[in-house]
Formats: C-alpha cells, structure tokens, sequence
C-alpha cells in the first residue's frame, strides 16, 4: 500500500516537470503543451488550447500535423489557411469548409419553415387566455417566512391523494416484462443502471397504458408523440404495435436515435421539429386513415404537458384519442399556458400558482433513500409538529423543515397541479385516472395521467 502511495506522488511528480520543459513565456500557469505523462510511461499528446473559463487545456487529441484539436484548431490559424469554418447556423461550432453544403442538410441549429404546412396552426394547443394576467415567478428564497408557512399548511390541508380522479397503482415491473424489450436498450451482455432503470419505467408505462384500455386493442392506431426528442418512447410502443403509424414531434432537434431505428425497421413515421402549440395534428394527411390515436408522452416539461392536453382534446372531435403523460417537472409551469386554472382557484389564490410551482420542486430535490419513507411515523411526526408549532422550524431568517416533511409538501403541491389538468380532461368529456407507475424508489416523478375519449 505504502509503495502504491509512493508511485502515486512520484507519477504527478514526472508530470509537473515534463510541463515545466514544455512551457513558455505566453503558457497560462501549470500548462504544458499538451504533453501528459500517462502511468505506463507514454507521452500522450492533447490539444495545446487553453480553456480560460475552463482553466485548464484541451483534453481533444489534435489533428495530424497540428497541436490543436479539430475544434480549435480554426482559433490559432488565419481563414485562408485553415480547413475549418464556423458554422453559418450556428457560430458555436466549427466545420469542414468541404462539408458544408452537406452539413447545412442536418445542422441541429438548422431552422424549418411549417408555415405553409397544412399541420401548422398558430397558438392552436393554447388555452383560452384567462383575465388574471401579467403574473412573475418570484424565487423563494424573497418571500417571507410567514407566507412560505401559509402555503405549506394549505398543501398540507389539500393532500397527495387526487380530489378528482382514482389514483391506482401497477403491478410491479417483472424481469419477464424487462426480457421482452432488452434488444432495445442492451447492447452487451449486461446493461448499467441507468439503463434498467429507465427501461423498467418504459415498460411500465407501456404496461399501464395496457391495463387502462383493458381489452380494446391498438390495431389501427396512429401514435403522437410530443415533445419526443430522440423519440425513445414510440420506439418502446413500436416494439408491440410496429404496424402503426408514428409521429414524432419536438421543436429541438435530438440525436434522433430512434429514427434510425424506424428507417432499419421500415416503419411509416414522421419527424417534425416544430412547437407543439402550432402543431395540427388533423393536418397530417396519414393520420386521417387511423381510426385512433394514441399520445404516449414522456418528460413533457411545465406548460408542455398543458398543451399536450389541447392537442388530444382537438383529437378526440374526429377520432377515438388515447392520452398517456408521465408527469414532470411542475417547477417550470406556466400560468398562461396551465390548462387547470378553474380548479386551481378553488382553493388558492393567482398570485400563489407560481409559489406552489417552485414548491413542487421540493419533491424531487432529495435522495430518496434519505427520506425515511419506509417508516411512515417519522412524516407522522413532522406533520403534527409542523401543525403545533411552525415557528421551530424557523433557523435565523430561513425556513429549514425536516426531509420527509419537504418532500410531502412539495409532492402535495404537484397534486394541486395534477389535479387541475384533471378537471380540465374531465370538463371536456374523457375519462381520467391518475397511476403510480413505478415505485417512488425508480423516480419520484412516479404519477401518469391517462385519459381517454371515444370519438363522434
């Protein structure tokens, strides 16, 4: 151990004077020129750039012939002489001159114009706007303690149980379940963890979607998947129903790795980059040979998942629609976009939406296994604590509550909002459940919403 210890030092050691050797006046401090000396006595070569706000250099192999990397080789040489330009889309990066035309083709900064596309339709999955306008999220930090204690016994007072609709819970995630889609997210003889725990979710989810159609099945169903990004869901929902078609939308363009899946697998699908509250979904013209649709969401961030709503009640006019959502994100909601204000002012204030919002952060802010969930008596305690005596949880002018107490405030305030979207699908006649998916443990943003409607 003592000797590992010794060859430990004597290896920076080596390091730090072949650096000194390698610099020169212009050198920023504790560089050399991109020689680093490796364990097994090699000199490996890096890019000779500085990083200034990285404080350190490069970490790139550079080109042949050069001491920079492809990146910031075009940052140490004139235009005339370098092979690389920055990208007329997008100055951030660089590229070959002799690959432009080519890179323009699949630039991600490359902007599409739907305008005329008979699926455009301005502000067409926006709520109606509401009379209270002009309301700013405030950090929480700035409001007062008192106000913060207010809002906390209103959730508290409110609940995690829905005021609306049944909440009910799946089956367990099974290795059978797993077995069936492995190919989709291993690629060697075991998968990492974060691979199984975001393939126990999509099983979950395809599952559940199952269980509350109970048995109607799938065939002739288009599915929409909003806020797609590299479109791994349609992929898990392909692997059961690859008859179908799929669309996939999202205003930024991903890595697309399902894409490529679809074209191996010679499915009829369609990607659009566009936002989703211009997104006409009766204006794609495939759809219209579908007598249902599907809209199996994942990670539909703040106002997102409210327009994802609009979208499936302008659906469910012409067609049998499905909705699935795994909710998320309640801390970037938006107030001009929530779809569920009507409830929402049932029992809080407008000024309170974004507080509640930043609140429900508090849900997810903490390792679960710090929690204590599994002993129900320590929340118990906290909560009759809280309701005797806030003011001891008060620590010079912060509000600092126990762990488990936080964590049910905040999933408290994620049900208000929850419950809002709710009442807005049940308002425009579809039948609404809430589900825990998968157990608090996989992820704390546990809670589907599924709804559905029958078309004319």
């Amino acid at each position: 151990r003592v000797r590992g210890v010794f060859n430990y030092f004597q290896h920076y050691k080596l390091i730090h004077l072949l650096r000194l050797t390698t610099m020169t006046e212009d050198t920023p401090p504790s560089l050399g020129l991109g020689l680093i000396q490796s364990p097994n006595s090699t000199v490996i070569q890096y890019c000779a750039h500085y990083l200034a706000h990285k404080k350190r250099q490069c970490k790139l192999k550079p080109l042949k012939e050069s001491t920079y990397c492809a990146e910031h080789v075009s940052h140490h040489t004139t235009s005339e002489q370098s092979t690389q330009m920055p990208c007329p889309l997008d100055p951030a990066h660089f590229i070959k001159k002799t690959k432009l035309e080519a890179h323009l083709k699949v630039c991600n900064a490359k902007k599409y114009d739907y305008t005329s596309q008979p699926y455009y339709k301005q502000d067409i999955n926006v709520v109606a706007p509401h009379n209270i306008t002009g309301l700013k999220r405030r950090p929480l930090n700035s409001i007062t303690i008192g106000t913060l204690i207010s809002i906390s016994k209103q959730l508290i007072n409110y609940g995690t149980k829905s005021r609306v609709c049944e909440t009910k819970l799946t089956d367990k995630v099974s290795e059978t379940d797993i077995d069936q889609y492995r190919p989709l997210f291993q690629k060697g003889e075991t998968a990492g963890n974060s691979a199984l725990k975001h393939a126990t979710q999509q099983v979950a989810l395809v599952n559940t979607l199952a269980e509350f159609q109970e048995q109607e099945d799938f065939n002739d169903t288009c599915f929409v998947e909003l806020g797609a990004g590299s479109g791994k869901m349609s992929q898990w929902f392909h692997h059961k129903h690859s008859d179908s078609f799929f669309v996939l939308v999202d205003k930024q363009m991903c890595r697309k790795k399902a894409d490529g899946y679809f074209k191996k697998q010679k499915t009829n699908f369609l990607r659009l980059k566009m936002d989703i509250k211009d997104f006409n979904l009766s204006g794609v013209g495939e759809v219209s040979q579908y007598k249902k649709v599907c809209f199996p969401c994942k990670h539909l961030c703040g106002g997102a998942t409210d327009m994802a709503l609009v979208a499936a009640n302008h659906s469910a006019e012409l067609r049998d629609t499905t909705l699935l959502i795994a909710l998320c994100c309640h801390h970037l909601c938006n107030w001009e976009l929530y779809a569920g204000k009507e409830h929402f002012l049932r029992y809080f204030s407008p000024e309170q939406f974004f507080m509640l919002s930043s609140v429900s952060a508090w849900a997810t802010c903490f390792k679960l296994e710090d929690l204590e969930l599994g002993n129900p008596e320590v929340l118990k305690e906290s909560l009759a604590k809280f309701e005797n005596d806030p003011t001891c949880f008060i620590q010079g002018k912060k509000l600092v509550l126990d762990r488990a107490l936080q964590w049910f405030i905040g999933r408290c305030a994620k049900n208000v909002l929850n419950d809002g979207r709710a009442k807005f699908m049940l308002d425009c006649g579809f039948r609404v459940e809430f589900c825990e998916y998968v157990d608090v443990a996989v992820s704390p943003e546990n809670i589907a919403l599924l709804c559905y409607k029958s078309g004319p």
